[in-house]
């Protein structure tokens, strides 16, 4: 009777130690969403891998330093000793800063014969901020 509990529990052991080849490869595909609202997904074998972990989040953009530049004027009138003769033209560029701190730096100005009047440029409106609303669902 001892040996056949012995015979019993190798045969046992033999048994457990093969593996199921019958159930292998078992496949698994599953896509997510990982911690930052990032779709991803991965095909693996359950027979021989284990769950595979979301990609990391990106890390967050540099820093963005404003320099903020003076506005100059040009200036309305040109007085000279000698008429202007110039044939060529003259341009100016304008620096308008939005919000405080800046959170818009605006270009305008443009280009105008040399010896004409100097227009008036209006610097354009600051734009306005939108906000854009993403549901992430939840596991």
């Amino acid at each position: 009777m001892l040996s056949n509990v012995f015979y019993l529990l190798t045969l046992g052991g033999i048994a457990a130690a093969l593996p199921a080849e019958a159930d292998c490869p078992r496949i698994r595909c599953m896509d997510a969403i990982n911690e930052c609202g990032i779709k991803w997904g991965r095909c693996y074998d359950m027979c021989t891998q284990g769950q595979p972990a979301p990609p990391p989040c990106p890390p967050p953009p540099p820093s963005i330093t404003t320099i903020t530049v003076p506005t100059t004027s040009v200036p309305t009138t040109i007085t000279s000793a000698a008429p202007c003769t110039s044939t060529g033209t003259a341009c100016v560029d304008y620096i308008k800063d939005c919000g405080s701190p800046p959170t818009a730096i605006l270009t305008y100005g443009g280009c105008f014969p040399a010896c004409g009047p100097t227009p008036t440029f209006t610097p354009p409106p600051c734009p306005t901020p939108t906000v854009t609303e993403t549901a992430v669902p939840t596991a």
